[in-house]
């Protein structure tokens, strides 16, 4: 996907960022058989309370127990194909699969991902991420799920804008700390901090993170 480099002065720099974004293929491949079917849903945004062709208030026969928590949707489970009835064939797939993780590719240009160099500043990295979302969703309505896409917005941040929500190290942490988000994504997204000589990397969090691990 198409993502900005805020500087050209340091080649290595972008070289790795080559790397990371070839990491990121293969990991969404993997991403979406693990963990295509779940809604991601960060602590400042909140689920979506309706399923298609279902209520959990009087649930029709036939749809999976795991599918609601009482009368209201399970938010595990509430983007999955065999809780919303309602979805066509073309509808399940982009929603539960190829959309399932919007645009979090770009959380790895934020400073808490610890890949930076300290040639960026922070509002460019910052600025970098907002970009990469912009640019996300220009490639998303122009997919093949793209009359779905103000539903998966919707579902995934309400009426807040993507980028405000995927640039702050509130919503990358509470992405990292799911026990159910995929390593795969974890490991392309966050780097462990370790000391170096010139103190040269924004290395701002220190988290642990299961499959990634703690400060070396």
């Amino acid at each position: 996907q198409g993502h900005l480099l805020a500087s050209t002065s340091v080649p290595n720099e972008a070289m790795r960022v080559e790397c990371l974004y070839s990491a990121f293929a293969v990991s969404a491949l993997l991403a979406t058989q693990v963990a295509g079917s779940r809604l991601r849903i960060g602590t400042s945004v909140e689920a979506p309370i309706e399923l298609a062709g279902a209520s959990c208030a009087d649930p029709p026969p036939g749809l999976p127990p795991f599918c609601c928590e009482g009368i209201v949707p399970s938010p595990k489970f509430i983007s999955s194909c065999e809780c919303n009835p309602g979805w066509s064939h073309k509808e399940c797939v982009c929603k539960s699969y190829l959309t399932s993780m919007p645009c979090h590719q770009c959380m790895v240009h934020l400073p808490t991902s610890n890949r930076w160099l300290k040639s960026f500043t922070k509002e460019e990295l910052y600025g970098n991420c907002a970009t990469c979302v912009a640019n996300c969703k220009e490639e998303f309505a122009k997919s093949s799920c793209a009359e779905f896409m103000d539903d998966v917005w919707q579902s995934h941040f309400r009426d807040t804008e993507p980028a405000e929500v995927l640039c702050t190290s509130e919503y990358m942490k509470s992405q990292l700390m799911d026990e159910d988000y995929p390593v795969e994504m974890k490991r392309v997204l966050y780097r462990a901090p370790k000391l170096t000589a010139d103190d040269d990397y924004h290395q701002p969090a220190d988290w642990q993170v299961a499959g990634v691990g703690a400060k070396l």
